[in-house]
């Protein structure tokens, strides 16, 4: 198997122990070993994979031995996983969906179509009738074209966008920061709201200020995440007499189960509320913080089809 594998930070001294070894694993050894880790049982795993059962023995000895650690307590009439195994059988899981993605995409280069374009989208936001337009007419027009989609984080739609996985983003303006060598045109703009859960204290008032927002709990995504600090709504909560408690929230979907299950508060622009249609309620704040939705792409990326769809988006 080429490449490093994803993983999480193990817990020590597992992840000093192993790390070293998984550039060169065997990607079907892998998958024997999950089938294994499945069924607890052998003769069931080998048949389901379509191999003998001393095959499938052997193959998961040797990514033990690989390894250097023991993944299965083996028992005369009973199998199972070792903290060892089980660890990796939660990274491995994680991890092959992302390789037969992979191996679909290599896959579709030997149809008739030759060329490719990746397009990023940040996650768990509505990109609205604008976006979606220009998307589908692309898909529709340009059929030499294969076209995959993909939902990322702010910061790995940033990363990707700057090492070529992906030729073109969909994201906020209030994301660029200092990006350098990036292209962007302003799809349509945004603004921000006050957002909480419909069964929130506060939701069945006709209008929500700033102030209403005394004692509340506040969720930003990510600590660095310019579009949710809302450096000016502290400001004013401080003139005002308080300072609300601050969450950070990992991901956009972490950020709405905060409002929906934690009753806290975020400003974000409208369209998240579709997400969840009719569990989160929104209010406009009078501090008007416009930002846009915009398309980006590095300026160095050659991909001929990346340049056909730039040619569908909104002339400045």
């Amino acid at each position: 198997m080429n490449g490093n594998l994803k993983r999480a930070d193990y817990h020590q001294p597992l992840h000093n122990e192993i790390e070293w070894r998984l550039n060169s694993m065997n990607l079907s050894r892998i998958e024997y070993f999950l089938a294994a880790a499945e069924y607890l049982n052998f003769t069931r795993a080998a048949s389901v994979l379509f191999i003998t059962q001393p095959s499938l023995s052997k193959q998961v000895a040797l990514l033990e031995d690989e390894l250097g650690v023991r993944l299965f307590d083996r028992r005369p009439r009973d199998l199972q996983l070792t903290p060892a195994g089980k660890l990796l059988q939660y990274e491995f899981s994680k991890l092959m969906p992302e390789i037969d993605a992979i191996t679909e995409k290599v896959k579709r280069l030997s149809n008739e179509k030759c060329e490719m374009l990746y397009i990023g989208c940040v996650e768990s936001v509505f990109l609205g009738e604008m976006a979606s337009n220009i998307i589908s007419s692309f898909s529709t027009n340009e059929s030499d074209v294969e076209m995959f989609i993909e939902r990322h984080s702010f910061e790995a739609l940033q990363s990707k966008i700057i090492n070529g996985s992906l030729d073109v983003a969909f994201t906020f303006s209030t994301q660029l920061g200092k990006m350098k060598d990036i292209m962007r045109v302003d799809i349509e703009q945004r603004r921000r709201h006050i957002i909480m859960s419909n069964k929130h204290r506060l939701a069945s008032l006709d209008d929500v200020g700033i102030g209403d927002l005394r004692g509340e709990t506040f969720v930003l995504h990510g600590q660095n995440d310019p579009v949710a600090l809302c450096d000016d709504i502290l400001d004013e909560c401080g003139r005002l007499g308080f300072y609300p408690k601050i969450r950070y929230a990992p991901t956009v979907d972490a950020l709405l189960d905060y409002l929906e299950f934690a009753g806290c508060i975020a400003f974000l622009d409208k369209s998240i509320t579709e997400i969840r249609f009719g569990r989160l309620k929104y209010y406009p704040t009078v501090l008007e913080k416009p930002f846009s939705l915009i398309c980006i792409w590095n300026k160095s990326n050659k991909n001929p089809a990346l340049s056909k769809f730039v040619k569908y988006l909104p002339s400045e």
